[in-house]
């Protein structure tokens, strides 16, 4: 095609037709000219079904996150409010007992649950793909700022449980260093002989302050987390509505 026209403006000039030449030459123009445009064209739609079909993928991995994260936290709601129920009952029988250094005595051995509701990490893979490779601009600024929104919300319901969940832990560890607590791998396991011997000799007193700074710890550990996560559930199912409906 190039040799084409190279040949015809060749000819019109040995012809001495500058006029059509120039008629030529303009139509040349216009005919590469609208050929780039059907390129582009042709480019941007290309462009834009790529970019579609990977705003889908997105999404659906974004549901899927937010879907699994809605379960984990709802779950985790539940636990802590079950698990305070009990601890405030626990504070109730003591309250009301003729002997609450054996009442909290018994517990700490048979009804205690040492163990803590807590919320590792959120399933943020897909948003931390999305700011990387800068494909978030692919979604309207609404659905962006919902994502920056409740990612933040995250950062500071974890950030607030680390803290308390590394006080209750702290806690643990000091208590188990003198009172037999059902962990595994444990010499002197609960329910065992060698267990009741050291429950035996124990400070009464002494058991109570520290099994009440345990409880104490447990009990900050959950107001903080029922002041987030609500808020970071209602966040994220908001979300996920809103991304089911692209």
């Amino acid at each position: 095609m190039i040799k084409f026209f190279r040949h015809m403006r060749k000819s019109l000039l040995m012809k001495n037709k500058t006029g059509k030449y120039f008629k030529y030459a303009i139509g040349e123009i216009v005919l590469v000219v609208i050929g780039i445009l059907i390129a582009l064209q042709i480019n941007n739609w290309n462009e834009h079904r790529k970019n579609k079909s990977l705003l889908g993928q997105y999404t659906n991995n974004l549901i899927e996150d937010l879907k699994k994260d809605s379960i984990d936290i709802n779950r985790r709601i539940i636990g802590i409010k079950g698990d305070s129920t009990l601890l405030n009952n626990f504070e109730t029988r003591v309250s009301k007992s003729t002997k609450p250094l054996d009442t909290i005595l018994k517990i700490a051995r048979y009804e205690y649950g040492y163990y803590i509701w807590i919320h590792s990490d959120y399933n943020s893979d897909t948003y931390q793909v999305l700011n990387s490779t800068g494909d978030i601009r692919l979604f309207n600024s609404e659905i962006i700022n919902d994502l920056n929104a409740l990612h933040n919300l995250q950062e500071t319901a974890l950030n607030a449980d680390t803290y308390t969940t590394e006080t209750y832990l702290a806690n643990i560890h000091s208590y188990a260093q003198k009172y037999p607590v059902p962990f595994q791998s444990n010499l002197i396991a609960n329910g065992t002989n060698a267990a009741d011997l050291v429950w035996e000799q124990i400070s009464l007193r002494d058991h109570a302050t520290e099994f009440n700074s345990l409880v104490i710890a447990k009990g900050d550990a959950y107001r903080l987390s029922l002041g987030y996560l609500p808020k970071v559930l209602e966040k994220t199912n908001g979300l996920l509505a809103k991304l089911r409906k692209l």
